[in-house]
């Protein structure tokens, strides 16, 4: 699991694909490749399975035409919402146990 720096990361690196693929027409498949990683590695990434490397970062921003700051730094709110992402994961998996448990 990431940790709320790296969900906010995460969360912006999102938002930054979504723009590539709108104003690029790149695909996951494109993108990744661009990275030079498995589309696999990818899906990690962005369903926090897995953190990004400093490598795809850089890669990243070169692509995005953008500096590297500029995908690390975040709003505030997001690690918020990580928090409440985490308290509803945890509340899902708590009643999932207790109706197999019943």
């Amino acid at each position: 699991m990431q940790t709320p720096e790296e969900y906010e990361v995460t969360l912006r690196i999102r938002e930054l694909l979504k723009e590539l693929k709108k104003r690029r027409g790149y695909t996951k498949k494109t993108i990744s490749q661009k990275l030079g990683i498995g589309l696999t590695t990818l899906d990690d990434y962005l369903n926090g399975t897995s953190s990004f490397r400093l490598g795809t970062l850089i890669k990243l921003s070169e692509i995005c035409r953008i500096q590297l700051s500029d995908i690390l730094e975040g709003a505030g709110h997001i690690a918020k919402t990580y928090q409440s992402e985490v308290r509803s994961t945890e509340q899902k998996g708590e009643e999932e146990q207790a109706k197999k448990d019943s």
